[in-house]
């Protein structure tokens, strides 16, 4: 294991980061907010800094490539040092805060979660609000160039099956690894800027609807105001949000498609069937669970379900409204939509749609097969035979899943919290999506009150549930530090 080319990596990505802090003091300064500022350039000098001396110690000789075990380590310190990093300037602006809040809230955003520990946004300077949107944008372009790039070649859950099935000829027509990172990345930067023109249309200024757009195009749903969208009362920037948080969920590769004029690839993709044809069943169950509870169906209601179940699903968590109190019945089913999410190959988090289709598609087979025992059933998925493989790697991946959900809901409890609490954090976590369910962390409150022990829980489930749960895990196998893997 080459340790010194793996950290001269992370400390190269870690400059990056402290150049990035460069954006809010530009912001604190058009606000005339200068201390601010100057806390956000000593963040930067400090990260710059130290990172560059790291860099120039460990530097290789030469340039070599990753073996897959140095993969795996680099991608997880990379995620690690980057929740540091950008937790650093987070402390120093918040009076009062601890390191603890600070990583937490770090994590939060780098990981796209959305969930935070601050309180008192619309008072905060206007530079910490765009670092927390610039986290969760830098998070999400992360995130998809690793579900392209690495998590296919390395077999991680299925995604190889990503790869051939969702990426389609985008990905293979393109020569190197880099010219795809740079359509990804021009993709991603279109999508935010068309998001915050459209907010700023809908009613949002023009700091309010880019930092939005940025955390609705990355899903990650940091807001500028405790409120969240409820802030506003405008069903224009709802419906807007609506619309692009669809969008969101969808494979980011399907817009490189769509800028390509391979308009069959797109029609063809059965994971974006699978997604609209999800969305319009859960919304109209989501509808008739709150007619049971009494509330009508007016225009106002199925704009705040199809927001509220949109901002869940795609694990984005914004809020538009308290779905605590739409009764028993939504809160279960919100319970079970915070392990749902949205597209492979987006920056939604979850077990995603195409794991969902492959587990459908492979009970199908076999009631079919219970039914006609002799007959040769083979299931397919995008007009593609379903390998063994496949389905081996997608029923593992469920079943970490599962097994993390557990372990994380009992280690939260713990801590001193209610079963409630303890199993919707797990959840929304993992999931990456934000808010939990309760009167603790429901979408009306933040994680604040937890106990430090359970945020140090909670960011850790966050980084699993990000990066795959197995990137992480690997490295615990003893296999993987004795041969040349």
């Amino acid at each position: 294991m080459r340790f010194r080319f793996i950290f001269s990596i992370v400390a190269l990505m870690s400059i990056f980061l402290g150049f990035a802090q460069l954006a809010p003091v530009a912001v604190d300064l058009y606000f005339h907010n200068t201390h601010s500022a100057l806390l956000f350039l000593s963040s930067c000098i400090f990260t710059c800094s130290v990172s560059t001396l790291f860099y120039w110690a460990l530097r290789p000789s030469e340039e070599q490539p990753l073996r897959t075990k140095e993969m795996f380590l680099t991608t997880t310190f990379i995620w690690l040092f980057y929740a540091l990093w950008g937790a650093l300037p987070i402390y120093l602006s918040v009076p009062n805060l601890s390191i603890v809040d600070a990583l937490f809230e770090s994590m939060s955003g780098l990981t796209t979660t959305g969930a935070t520990v601050l309180s008192g946004l619309d008072y905060l300077p206007r530079g910490l609000l765009m670092w927390r949107a610039m986290m969760q944008w830098l998070g999400g372009i992360g995130v998809i160039l690793i579900a392209v790039t690495i998590l296919p070649t390395l077999r991680i859950g299925g995604m190889q099956f990503f790869t051939t099935e969702f990426s389609g000829d985008a990905i293979r027509q393109s020569p190197t690894v880099l010219k795809t990172m740079r359509l990804i990345l021009a993709v991603f930067v279109s999508l935010t800027m068309i998001c915050t023109f459209f907010l700023k249309s809908a009613g949002m200024n023009w700091f309010d609807a880019l930092a939005h757009a940025m955390t609705t195009i990355s899903t990650g749903g940091f807001s500028t105001h405790d409120a969240s969208i409820s802030f506003y009362d405008n069903p224009q920037i709802e419906w807007v949000l609506i619309a692009f948080m669809f969008l969101a969920g969808l494979p980011l590769v399907v817009w490189i498609q769509l800028f390509q004029r391979q308009f069959y690839l797109i029609r063809q993709n059965a994971q974006i069937k699978t997604y609209i044809h999800f969305v319009l069943a859960a919304s109209t169950v989501l509808l008739f669970g709150r007619w049971l509870f009494g509330t009508l169906i007016t225009q106002t209601s199925v704009r705040s379900s199809l927001f509220s179940l949109l901002s869940v699903m795609t694990t984005t968590g914004f809020v538009s409204e308290n779905y605590n109190l739409w009764g028993n019945f939504s809160i279960l089913f919100f319970l079970f939509l915070l392990s749902v999410g949205a597209c492979a190959g987006s920056t939604s988090g979850g077990i995603k749609m195409f794991r969902f289709a492959i587990v459908g598609r492979e009970m199908s087979s076999r009631l079919k097969a219970s039914v006609q025992p002799h007959a040769v059933i083979v299931p397919r998925y995008g007009n593609k035979p379903i390998s063994e493989d496949i389905s081996a790697a997608v029923l593992f991946f469920l079943g970490i899943y599962l097994f993390a959900i557990c372990s994380g809901s009992l280690a939260l409890s713990l801590t001193g919290l209610d079963v409630m609490t303890s199993f919707s954090g797990a959840l929304t976590s993992l999931g990456n999506v934000g808010p939990g369910l309760g009167n603790f962390i429901g979408p009306d409150t933040t994680f604040a009150i937890l106990p430090d022990s359970a945020k140090m829980i909670l960011s850790l489930l966050m980084l699993l549930g990000r990066l795959e749960f197995i990137t992480v895990l690997v490295l615990f196998l003893p296999f993987l530090w004795r041969r040349s893997v």
